[in-house]
């Protein structure tokens, strides 16, 4: 068994469950722009159709228009399919991550409610940031207590998930129009990626914690 084997078996399961659900969540980004491009390609097939009336004539639809609504409804399922996974892994790993928290000090947020919270569309990611700000808090009152290191995330990281997050409520509910498609499209990357710098500031300090909750080997 080499060194890097050895290492990945000492890390707590939740550590490597937050890991996964960043690998997830850098694939969500990936699909989520394929999807968000191919959407306006196909609402361009399609614009003919919506404006039918029930006397208009059907204009046939041409083969290549046909492969390509096949496609994206394929695409789609792929991308619900990944949306899925990725939304559980990082509920699963947040509940779990203040589970182990609540051990040492008791959370604003219990592990039920964060979940809930979290999966309230559009207003998500502000939930998420009172949510993220707790758990640090918290963890770097636990660490500091126990002399213990504490890794601290830049405080515009989570501040810009809140100001990103209000800031997309706006073109989430007006998607109708493009500018407003287009404008949630670009800002849901860098809203992902301040997710993936603070949640990897809270696995840091996590496998902290249980390096306090479990007793050194002799």
């Amino acid at each position: 068994m080499n060194e890097e084997e050895i290492s990945t078996q000492e890390e707590p399961e939740n550590v490597l469950r937050g890991k996964s659900a960043i690998v997830w969540l850098k694939i969500l980004i990936i699909f989520a722009l394929i999807i968000g491009i191919f959407s306006e390609y196909i609402i361009v097939i399609f614009k003919p159709y919506m404006n039918l009336t029930s006397a208009d004539a059907v204009p046939p639809m041409e083969f290549s228009s046909a492969i390509a609504f096949l496609s994206y409804t394929f695409l789609l399922l792929i991308f619900g399919i990944v949306m899925f996974i990725s939304i559980f892994k990082f509920c699963k790993w947040m509940y779990v991550s203040i589970k182990t928290l609540r051990k040492f000090a008791p959370t604003k947020f219990s592990p039920i409610v964060a979940i809930i919270l979290t999966l309230i569309p559009w207003v998500c990611g502000i939930f998420d940031y009172f949510i993220f700000k707790d758990i640090l808090a918290h963890q770097e009152s636990v660490l500091k207590s126990n002399k213990a290191n504490f890794v601290a995330p830049k405080p515009g990281i989570l501040k810009w998930i809140l100001i990103l997050s209000i800031i997309l409520l706006v073109p989430s509910i007006l998607s109708e129009f493009f500018v407003c498609r287009l404008i949630n499209l670009l800002l849901l990357f860098p809203i992902c990626l301040l997710y993936i710098k603070s949640m990897n500031f809270i696995i840091e300090n996590e496998k902290t914690l249980y390096s306090l909750d479990k007793p050194e080997n002799t």
